[in-house]
Protein backbone atom coordinates (compact mmCIF):
# COMPACT_ATOMS: atom_id res chain seq x y z
CA UNK A 1 0.00 0.00 0.00
CA UNK A 2 1.17 3.47 -0.87
CA UNK A 3 2.19 5.48 2.25
CA UNK A 4 -0.19 8.61 3.12
CA UNK A 5 1.92 11.61 1.78
CA UNK A 6 1.36 9.52 -1.72
CA UNK A 7 -2.08 8.57 -0.97
CA UNK A 8 -2.63 12.04 -0.32
CA UNK A 9 -0.53 13.47 -3.54
CA UNK A 10 -2.62 11.20 -5.63
CA UNK A 11 -6.55 11.75 -4.11
CA UNK A 12 -5.69 15.46 -4.62
CA UNK A 13 -4.57 15.72 -8.13
CA UNK A 14 -7.54 14.28 -9.65
CA UNK A 15 -9.31 16.97 -7.25
CA UNK A 16 -7.59 19.84 -9.12
CA UNK A 17 -4.71 20.58 -7.23
CA UNK A 18 -1.65 21.28 -8.29
CA UNK A 19 1.19 20.11 -5.79
CA UNK A 20 4.58 21.38 -5.28
CA UNK A 21 7.62 19.54 -2.95
CA UNK A 22 10.16 20.78 -0.85
CA UNK A 23 12.05 18.38 0.92
CA UNK A 24 9.06 17.87 4.00
CA UNK A 25 6.79 20.11 2.68
CA UNK A 26 3.63 19.44 0.17
CA UNK A 27 2.23 22.86 -0.88
CA UNK A 28 -1.29 22.04 -2.97
CA UNK A 29 -2.95 24.97 -5.01
CA UNK A 30 -5.71 25.02 -6.71
CA UNK A 31 -6.94 28.75 -7.95
CA UNK A 32 -6.50 30.92 -5.07
CA UNK A 33 -6.44 28.49 -2.29
CA UNK A 34 -3.32 26.99 -0.91
CA UNK A 35 -2.54 24.28 1.56
CA UNK A 36 0.84 23.81 3.07
CA UNK A 37 1.40 20.45 4.54
CA UNK A 38 4.66 19.41 6.69
CA UNK A 39 5.43 15.67 6.76
CA UNK A 40 6.53 13.51 9.97
CA UNK A 41 8.31 10.95 7.24
CA UNK A 42 5.72 9.53 4.71
CA UNK A 43 2.89 8.60 7.13
CA UNK A 44 2.58 11.44 9.44
CA UNK A 45 1.80 15.50 9.22
CA UNK A 46 3.51 17.72 12.09
CA UNK A 47 0.99 20.31 10.69
CA UNK A 48 -0.56 21.75 7.63
CA UNK A 49 -2.09 25.40 7.27
CA UNK A 50 -4.77 26.69 4.71
CA UNK A 51 -4.56 29.72 3.08
CA UNK A 52 -7.37 31.86 0.96
CA UNK A 53 -6.11 34.59 -1.20
CA UNK A 54 -2.31 34.31 0.65
CA UNK A 55 -4.29 35.01 4.31
CA UNK A 56 -3.93 32.19 6.42
CA UNK A 57 -7.13 30.96 7.47
CA UNK A 58 -6.40 27.82 9.56
CA UNK A 59 -3.84 25.53 10.66
CA UNK A 60 -4.28 21.75 12.06
CA UNK A 61 -2.51 18.82 13.06
CA UNK A 62 -5.03 16.66 11.83
CA UNK A 63 -4.43 14.87 8.48
CA UNK A 64 -8.27 14.34 8.58
CA UNK A 65 -8.99 17.51 8.74
CA UNK A 66 -6.28 18.21 5.77
CA UNK A 67 -8.18 15.61 3.37
CA UNK A 68 -11.73 17.28 4.36
CA UNK A 69 -9.67 20.95 2.90
CA UNK A 70 -9.17 19.25 -0.23
CA UNK A 71 -11.83 16.90 -0.98
CA UNK A 72 -9.56 14.44 -0.44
Amino acid sequence: MADERSALAETTTSNGWQRRIDDRVDIYVRGPQRVRVIWQGDEAISGASRFQDDIMETYTRDLGTVRAWMGA
